[in-house]
């Protein structure tokens, strides 16, 4: 999840835990350790475009790293408020624990949430674990969250402070509950949809997820024979059925000498194998391979797919010399393209199919 989400999830959590040992301060504290985790992007520098992609949401994310990091921080938490001012009471070791604990257990399990993939077991294994029922930036759930540390800042009273941040942590939980039925519901359609349309899939090579910034309107990406289909339904489309898109993986397109790259295969263990080739529209020399996963951008009605705007995509080139070692160069849309098909996608969330 984005940064805001973190640290306001954070901030909630640790007032919740701590807040009769610290009152506001536990806010602090949880916007701190909320981001911790995520500052792991502090050693890029160091790092190269391989090691950055494996390194991100990988150590810092694992179950182990949790139990490490509170086990960490405890003590020097407990110690900074040992002697509080009374009437306040101190803040045990315990105590740190357990909130630090639920402070990078919370972190870690909302990026579960999202397509992206998180290393739960890292380094044993980078397998990245994605449940796919929330998009990375989502108001409906970062907002409840807000709004009761807010509260909690400014209310006088100790016990109202307290209700209004767990209420707000029990708005956004309930969010979460609800993205889970939207998700089951559309994943239900989607199978409906492409029985109907004789779409053979790979067992357990198809994703149901949110799209940007909503759980109403959701996607579909199945692997098929022939490459992979993308769907869509909305909660408020007046009927259940489905339009796929057919995405050929155009695998032949890519060198073999790019295919047995270090780079390559960085991005078919980060992609979990959902990515398909086209050529640059930028660059004849270039093959460009997107990970299929991300909701793309349409620029408008009847485009196909290599003309669509992807979040996650990397320039390989189409003719490598001979020995030459095949860099990882990730392509970076303009801006002015990311912007393109946001009005589509708002009508596409309405119900209007016209939209794309």
């Amino acid at each position: 999840m984005d940064s805001v989400t973190q640290a306001a999830l954070g901030a909630a959590v640790a007032h919740g835990c701590w807040h009769r040992q610290l009152g506001r301060r536990a806010l602090g504290w949880g916007l701190l350790f909320g981001t911790l985790p995520d500052l792991d992007i502090l050693v890029f520098p160091w790092l190269d475009p391989v090691q950055r992609l494996l390194f991100h949401r990988g150590e810092s994310h694992a179950l182990w790293a949790m139990i490490v990091g509170a086990a960490l921080f405890a003590p020097l938490l407990a110690r900074i408020h040992l002697n509080p001012t009374p009437p306040r009471v101190s803040l045990t070791r315990r105590d740190a624990f357990v909130g630090l604990w639920l402070i990078f257990a919370s972190h870690v399990l909302i990026d579960v949430f999202t397509v992206y993939g998180t290393q739960l077991l890292a380094p044993f294994s980078r397998h990245g674990f994605g449940l796919n029922n929330l998009f990375i930036i989502d108001p409906l759930y970062t907002a409840p969250l807000v709004f009761g540390i807010l509260l909690a800042l400014v209310l006088r009273s100790p016990r109202a402070r307290h209700l209004a941040n767990v209420a707000g942590l029990a708005l956004s939980t309930l969010y979460v509950a609800w993205s889970f039925v939207a998700q089951a519901r559309a994943a239900m359609v989607f199978a409906q949809a492409r029985v109907s349309a004789g779409h053979e899939v790979a067992p357990g090579r198809v994703i149901t997820s949110a799209t940007a910034l909503n759980t109403v309107l959701w996607r579909h990406l199945a692997e098929t024979e022939d490459g992979f289909v993308v769907g869509h339904w909305s909660w408020l489309d007046r009927d259940n059925s489905v339009r796929f898109d057919l995405i050929p993986r155009n695998a032949a397109a890519i060198p073999a000498a790019v295919r047995s790259s270090r780079a390559f295969a960085t991005v078919e263990w980060f992609s979990q194998g959902f990515w398909a080739a086209f050529p640059s529209p930028d660059d004849p020399a270039v093959i460009r391979v997107v990970d299929l996963r991300f909701s793309e951008m349409r620029p408008g009605p009847g485009t196909s797919a290599n003309e669509w705007t992807w979040p996650f995509s990397w320039d390989f080139p189409a003719a490598p010399e001979p020995g030459a070692e095949i860099p990882l160069r990730q392509s970076i849309a303009a801006l002015d393209a990311r912007g393109a098909g946001f009005d589509d996608v708002w009508r596409r969330l309405k119900g209007d199919r016209s939209a794309w």
